[in-house]
């Protein structure tokens, strides 16, 4: 039985939180488009992996994306959530976003977040000064 987009994202978001990367990746089409707001869009897979390894996923950091909302309408599923970026220095990083993905064939082929980058970036730099 195949799954609906509400749960094929609610299944993306609890790999994320479960440090599992790699698996998430695999719910994406080969020419996803992540527009992860305000940074430049990036197409296709290996550029969100290679996008999530310069952050530091798999080595300094490991996310948990908590979600308070979610609603879908066809193919299309809005989720409010709380992104927690945990640093391997102990430091966090706390972020409400809003995130949009497109379910295609039971695959994400679009995946755009917005968020605050002054908030991100002060959080960042808290981070930076105390590892």
């Amino acid at each position: 039985m195949s799954k609906t987009p509400i749960e094929i994202a609610e299944i993306f978001c609890g790999l994320w939180s479960a440090d599992r990367m790699e698996d998430a990746l695999t719910m994406l089409t080969e020419d996803v488009l992540y527009d992860n707001i305000p940074f430049p869009t990036i197409i296709g897979r290996d550029g969100v992996r290679k996008f999530h390894v310069e952050f530091g996923f798999g080595k300094d950091f490991r996310a948990e994306f908590k979600i308070v909302n979610i609603a879908a309408t066809g193919n299309i599923v809005l989720s409010e959530r709380v992104d927690t970026f945990y640093h391997s220095s102990g430091g966090t990083i706390t972020l409400p976003v809003m995130g949009t993905l497109t379910i295609e064939n039971g695959m994400i082929s679009v995946w755009r977040d917005y968020f605050d980058p002054t908030d991100f970036d002060k959080q960042l730099s808290q981070i930076k000064r105390e590892a």
